[in-house]
């Protein structure tokens, strides 16, 4: 099996955990009720967000190897994916120490949720989506 289709899996899979936070949260925020169902909301919230968390790091470690692999040949496409990537891995981290260290500004919470997210479907779709696209065309 190729790093291609393994990262595409893992591509899966963390869009998956990324949709599943996103929605719950959006669930408890967009639709208030009763308080035994905002916290279970919270807590399935928090498990997707560290399956994220955890799918993440094979990715990113495939995505250094693409990179060192390729070295200055780069493609623009690639680029953007690196850049992308990198946006993506420093909003994570400022929604993390967010809510586990900076308890006071936990009102931006949610918008790094939805850039995370936003930032997850665009990677998703410009690289796995068109790798899908090739396979298939190939076929």
């Amino acid at each position: 099996m190729s790093l291609y289709m393994i990262k595409t899996i893992f591509a899966f899979l963390l869009l998956g955990a990324g949709a599943g936070a996103f929605f719950t949260m959006m669930a408890r925020f967009g639709r208030p009720g009763d308080e035994a169902r905002s916290e279970r909301l919270r807590r399935v919230h928090k498990t997707f967000g560290w399956i994220y968390v955890l799918l993440l790091i094979p990715l990113v470690i495939g995505g250094g190897i693409f990179l060192v692999q390729m070295g200055s040949g780069l493609s623009v496409r690639g680029a953007l994916h690196f850049l992308l990537a990198a946006a993506l891995l420093a909003v994570l981290l400022l929604k993390v120490l967010t809510v586990k260290t900076h308890r006071q500004l936990m009102r931006y919470a949610a918008s790094l949720g939805m850039t995370l997210f936003v930032i997850t479907l665009v990677i998703f779709l410009m690289m796995a989506g068109y790798w899908i696209l090739l396979t298939a065309a190939a076929a």
